[in-house]
């Protein structure tokens, strides 16, 4: 573990904010606990190990249990009570609503989705303070003059989250505890709606408007607005009102949704494309990251700040600036302090299916990877004493393939295996062909991705290349399309599973853990 001193560190912190969950009010306990190990640590030096690890854990405990605890006399979940209610809320919208639609066609069904920061609440005439975050739901699109800082009234039915219909299905309750939302309101349409009195924010902030300007550049010099064009929106800036069920479906059957998170990829390619040009220029190794790192974090608001976009601009903050500092990089170290430092921000992103297929696939790449790629050297490897220039001219031409496409397999059976016990308890899904599937469809996926960042490069100011770059990105996103269609489509392809229960996930990870790691 002196390789990976956070490791432990984290592990230990994620178990005391589990323990917080399951034992609810128990603020006194958790306060014992940390003032204990901090006596510990100062008295009983050959016991500090152990009295760090407590206190990590009831640091997780405390965090989670004061975020989720009814302390404030004027706390939403106190003023409005637990049976559903008619109220009018008062509030700052969090960010722009979000559209959810069911399809494209003249029958579509248009939902605004908003989450509002609740100040005040209005019932039976009477206005009282109230503090916390309500998801608020509503028929229909509402309009540009609600964007994110302005304050709005809302007229609904407030109530707690539904639980699910039957077993396996949507849990409301598990994924709003996760985002940190304490009530939903149903609004019956936009005439519920109103901007509050008093000052108000002039225009949309920053982030709102260079979307905006992006999706109008993505599509500029394409003829019509069509899937492939809305699906490069949800791919490159995050706009999830394209996924669709009919759309998302063959992807998810597939096993290529996770294209269409901004996450890992996403932030991969466009750290490495930044590290890269800034190195061509001969800019310092210090200078690039520090130039770097804020780049990535302006793509992350410009997306809406999606969890899985922070979660992994987070994780490659850390790989860049440990590689800034000329720290030698360890893969699971830099994991640790990034789930370490998104957790001590919100506790209850551990819980978040997406937090979760998020480190798991990055622990499985980083464990599994690396044994495949030296079993594949033993396989392939040629004579050390044989000059390169030697080898046969097949073996000189066919060596980069063989290397590039068993790297592939090798990132996508890792990434299946990491992400295959939680995408059959949260989706029910087991899909054999999404090992093959990635390989095709990743790389283009990168191609699209990085043909659309051209376009917005090169923006307004050169409209030409600006042209050859969208229609370039709307060649790799419509490929794309069809190689996910043509998978799914394919015998076998995927299973409906039941959930396998978390002491079946326990033990498959710990041994896939196990194996892999040597242990």
């Amino acid at each position: 573990m002196l390789k990976y001193p956070l490791l432990p560190v984290a592990v230990c912190y994620a178990g005391g904010v589990l323990l917080g969950a399951g034992a609810p009010q128990a603020l006194l306990a958790g306060f014992a606990a940390g003032f204990g190990a901090l006596v510990a640590f100062a008295i009983w030096p050959q016991g500090r190990p152990w009295a760090l690890a407590v206190l990590a854990g009831a640091v997780g405990f405390l965090n989670l249990q004061v975020r989720t605890a009814v302390l404030a006399p004027h706390d939403l979940r106190r003023v409005a009570g637990a049976e559903p209610v008619l109220v009018t809320v008062r509030g700052v919208l969090a960010s722009a609503p979000e559209l959810r639609v069911t399809g494209w066609g003249p029958e579509d069904t248009v939902r605004s989705v908003a989450v509002v920061h609740v100040q005040a609440l209005e019932r039976d005439g009477r206005w009282e303070p109230a503090a916390g975050r309500v998801a608020v739901t509503t028929r229909g699109e509402l309009g540009p003059e609600f964007f994110a800082g302005r304050v709005v009234e809302v007229f609904g039915v407030l109530r707690p989250p539904r639980p699910p219909r039957a077993p396996g299905l949507f849990d409301a309750r598990r994924y709003f505890y996760g985002q940190g939302l304490d009530r939903v309101l149903e609004a019956r349409d936009l005439g519920d709606w109103r901007l509050a009195a008093g000052p108000q924010p002039g225009r949309p902030p920053l982030p709102d408007r260079f979307r905006a300007w992006a999706q109008r550049t993505l599509a500029r010099h394409l003829p019509v607005e069509d899937e492939p064009v809305r699906l490069l929106w949800a791919m490159t800036l995050g706009w999830r009102t394209a996924l669709t069920d009919e759309v998302a479906e063959p992807f998810m059957r597939s096993g290529t949704m996770h294209l269409f998170a901004i996450s890992g990829l996403h932030i991969a390619l466009i750290a490495g494309v930044l590290v890269s040009l800034l190195r061509v220029a001969r800019v310092p190794r210090g200078a690039t990251g520090l130039a770097a790192v804020p780049l990535l974090w302006f793509y992350a608001a410009a997306t809406g700040w999606q969890p899985s976009a922070v979660r992994a601009t987070v994780m490659m903050s850390v790989v860049i600036l440990g590689w800034a500092l000329h720290r030698p990089g360890q893969l699971l170290n830099s994991l640790a302090a990034a789930a370490l430092l998104i957790l001590l921000w919100e506790p209850r992103q551990l819980f978040q299916a997406g937090f979760q297929l998020s480190f798991t696939v990055v622990l499985s790449l980083a464990l599994v990877v690396p044994p495949l790629v030296r079993l594949r050297d033993r396989w392939w490897r040629h004579d050390p004493l044989l000059p390169a220039e030697l080898l046969p001219r097949w073996r000189r031409w066919l060596d980069p393939v063989v290397r590039g496409v068993t790297f592939s397999l090798a990132v996508s059976l890792a990434a299946w295996l990491g992400s295959l016990p939680l995408i059959a308890h949260y989706f029910h899904l087991l899909t054999p062909v999404s090992l093959p599937a990635n390989v095709l469809v990743v790389p283009l996926g990168s191609l699209a991705l990085m043909s659309a960042l051209g376009a917005l490069a090169c923006g307004d100011w050169l409209p030409v290349l600006t042209g050859l770059f969208s229609h370039g990105a709307w060649f790799w996103m419509n490929c794309m399309v069809r190689v996910s269609a043509w998978a799914a489509g394919l015998p076998r392809a995927f299973f409906y599973v039941p959930d396998p229960g978390w002491p079946a996930m326990a033990g498959y990870y710990a041994v896939l853990i196990g194996w892999t790691s040597g242990w």
